[in-house]
């Protein structure tokens, strides 16, 4: 993978881009008589800054009047403007080859940073500040960069039987897009890091460190392990969130029907370290078939497993259920949909067995349009439930609004949990209503 070095500088002041001999091109409007001069550093104690640094710089209208790249250190960032109030942005570590910028005719604050089609992020960094120039007026502005973006450095699933063919572990749901003011856009992905067999033919590792952006809430991370044309699944919902400037080493330990798998995340000195630890089993397993049949040119599928036709859009309808998530992988598109109906099923004096025997009950009898596999929401899941959207979707189908004062069922690795507005934790005695989701696989 290519990954864009940083370069060392030191930890007060990193990269001084004035009085450099070296001219650089910049797009932008007419000339003014006020000059900005920017400094960028890092916000961290490694003091390290990746390059390239792109910048623009935005009017109070949000028109971007100047766009300009910086290769290295030794470049320069003097520019001359007209007397106003600017916002400056910059994205490091988003090379031309790698990603698609937005030009300076269509940026805007919210613009994507987006990575082209079979390419790896890099060491993604943003940064933003405002600045008022005055008339005459000569002007330096700091950018402090932050890493937009988390490492899996290593990645080792042992004890693998030696049939085995293929080993994958792939990480959901994750943030499609860093934008230009730092924050990512709300739709998700799937992001998967393809393993290889060690010297001892027991092992499979990572060759290379990966870069990927956080989890949109916190992941599913699913094991992937294929004999012939067979591979079997583990996934597990992750109690912990996956952020950004974090380091990520997984250790898998596979004995014979039980995978366990211990991570540890190494955060930046202000981050500190968090340890996770899960694992698979097989109760979590799903086997799938990946011989095909049939026209696979998409538009329409006959394997077994996959739905017909192309996957719809998040905030859509299907089959008269509203999509909250998708995400793909590899040659399918993966749906998530919650029910366009729900049923009281209070938590208030029952015990969280007794409960989750009622709702297991409850689950089964849903069945809509040839749907079927309903189950209660993952804590991700329930992130993605915004009741105005759906209840505004649904209606068009006679679908039961989703009351947003109410308390709604969701599974997560402690237990029978509840959620409602942005509380996504709560006790399960809490619990008024069930409103069950499930996954569709799609050719892309």
């Amino acid at each position: 993978m290519r990954r864009i070095a940083g370069v060392l500088l030191s930890a007060v002041f990193l990269m001084t881009l004035i009085g450099c001999e070296k001219s650089l091109s910049v797009e932008g409007a007419a000339e003014g008589s006020s000059v900005l001069s920017v400094i960028t550093r890092s916000g961290e104690t490694d003091a390290e800054v990746s390059y390239p640094v792109t910048v623009y710089v935005m009017n109070q209208e949000g028109v971007c009047v100047r766009k300009q790249e910086l290769a290295s250190a030794s470049d320069q960032l003097s520019l001359k403007l007209q007397p106003t109030t600017y916002q400056v942005y910059a994205i490091g570590g988003a090379a031309d080859e790698a990603y698609t910028l937005p030009s300076i005719d269509e940026a805007t604050a919210t613009s994507p940073i987006a990575l082209k089609t079979g390419e790896t992020h890099g060491d993604l960094m943003a940064a933003y500040n405002t600045v008022t120039m005055g008339e005459n007026e000569s002007n330096t502005l700091t950018l402090t960069m932050s890493r937009k973006v988390m490492e899996l450095r290593t990645v080792q699933i042992k004890g693998v039987p030696s049939a085995v063919t293929a080993v994958s572990v792939m990480f959901s749901s994750i943030y499609d897009n860093l934008l230009l003011n730092g924050n990512y856009s709300e739709g998700t992905s799937a992001q998967t890091m393809t393993l290889a067999r060690q010297a001892d033919n027991t092992t499979w590792q990572n060759s290379i460190e990966q870069y990927m952006l956080p989890a949109n809430g916190k992941p599913t991370i699913t094991v992937k392990m294929t004999t012939g044309e067979t591979t079997k699944s583990y996934s597990y919902n992750c109690p912990q969130e996956l952020e950004a400037n974090k380091h990520i080493d997984i250790t898998g330990t596979y004995t014979g029907g039980e995978l366990t798998l211990t991570g540890v995340i190494t955060g930046a000195t202000w981050n500190g370290t968090t340890t996770i630890e899960f694992t698979f089993n097989e109760t979590n397993a799903e086997t799938t078939d990946s011989g095909t049949t049939g026209d696979d040119t998409g538009g329409g599928s006959s394997e077994s497993g996959v739905e017909d036709g192309t996957a719809p859009a998040v905030n859509t309808l299907y089959k008269d259920c509203y999509v909250i998530d998708s995400y793909t992988d590899g040659d399918y598109k993966f749906v998530t949909v919650i029910h366009k109906n729900e049923q009281e099923m209070s938590g208030a004096g029952a015990t969280e067995e007794s409960l989750l025997s009622d709702i297991e009950a409850a689950l089964a009898t849903y069945d809509i349009n040839g749907i079927t596999g309903w189950r209660l929401p993952t804590e991700a899941e329930a992130r993605k439930t915004y009741p105005g959207l759906i209840n505004e979707v649904i209606a068009s189908v006679g679908g039961m609004t989703m009351n947003a004062s109410l308390w709604y069922y969701h599974s997560s690795d402690s237990g029978l949990k509840t959620f409602k507005g942005h509380t996504y934790n709560n006790k399960y005695t809490d619990g008024q209503r069930l409103r069950p989701v499930t996954t569709l696989k799609f050719h892309k």
